[in-house]
């Protein structure tokens, strides 16, 4: 496992980063701003909703080209973007 900028770590041909959330309203939200960005990339990351420990868990990769592609570092991106602008 290499660990990457901002918390995500590569695993394989994944990367991988686990958000920790204090509270259902902002859970909900992201969960939701998640949707969206799949709807609007066209890219479909595996995710896991822990409810125990309040966190999300994204695992990014891209099949069709064995590993990474641009449309995960962007999800990537997007989503760490939209942590840092909602939670504090």
């Amino acid at each position: 496992m290499e660990k990457l900028e901002n918390g995500w770590t590569k695993n394989g041909k994944s990367i991988t980063k686990t958000y920790f959330l204090e509270n259902w309203d902002t859970i909900t939200e992201f969960l939701i701003f998640i949707t969206n960005l799949i709807k609007e990339l066209d890219h479909h990351p595996d995710i896991l909703f822990h409810t125990a420990s309040k966190s999300i868990t994204i695992f990014l990769t891209t099949h069709s080209s064995d590993g990474t592609s641009e449309k995960d570092l962007e999800f990537a991106k997007r989503s760490d973007k939209w942590i840092s602008e909602n939670t504090q």
